[in-house]
């Protein structure tokens, strides 16, 4: 979809049923970050997000969001639901996504626990206990071994995660480009979950060409 290049006269942060996350931090953050853009922070009391089983359905979902969402076309719409949903990928097999890119912009928990990868060892130990029988005993005691490694859900991490998804649409917004290369970089785009935490939980920065486009930003 098209993006408007340009930076937003106000964003909108759509809260899609989703619990134990602070949004409010989410407008300081992007105060901190990118400057004075007004943010208003909308609690949704009917979803938006629309899917066809797994698979989303861009269709109902940019229906419902017309239908509430403000005039104003200088916007940036980002809706964080805790819904989870699936797109075709070029390999035309579904693959969970974390975020769309598009007008409006979703970011999913569920999908910030279920895509990116955890651990090689984790899917070691689950096809050995899978084969065993015995995975539905031995998974809490594996994900306790690996819970610095992977977000899951009721992570008290989760908010500090979503502040990168946050910024690779408000980026997608400005320039038509949400990602960088860099694995420090809050833009990253992570497939495993430790280079996740890494760039969100750990480094929570932007790379040095990001932050002097922010700077520019600022002085807007």
């Amino acid at each position: 979809m098209a993006n408007n290049l340009g930076i937003p006269k106000v964003i909108y942060l759509y809260n899609e049923g989703v619990k134990g996350v602070d949004f409010k931090e989410f407008a300081g953050f992007i105060k901190k970050n990118f400057g004075n853009i007004p943010v208003k922070i909308v609690k949704l009391k009917e979803r938006i997000v629309h899917t066809k089983g797994l698979l989303l359905d861009p269709i109902k979902t940019n229906a419902a969001f017309e239908k509430m969402a403000s005039a104003n076309k200088d916007a940036c719409h980002i809706i964080v639901t805790d819904r989870l949903f699936a797109t075709f990928d070029e390999d035309k097999k579904l693959h969970i996504r974390a975020s769309i890119y598009s007008d409006p912009s979703i970011v999913s928990t569920s999908g910030i626990v279920e895509g990116p990868a955890k651990p090689r060892d984790y899917y070691l130990y689950k096809d050995r206990f899978l084969k065993l029988g015995a995975w539905p005993i031995e998974e809490p005691k594996i994900k306790k071994r690996f819970k610095s490694r992977f977000i899951d859900y009721g992570d008290k991490r989760i908010t500090e995660v979503l502040k990168g998804y946050i910024s690779q649409v408000i980026f997608f917004y400005i320039t038509g480009e949400p990602f960088c290369t860099k694995r420090s970089c809050r833009l990253f785009n992570a497939h495993w979950q430790e280079d996740l935490i890494y760039s969100q939980v750990k480094m929570r920065t932007f790379c040095p060409a990001h932050r002097k486009m922010l700077g520019k930003l600022e002085k807007k």
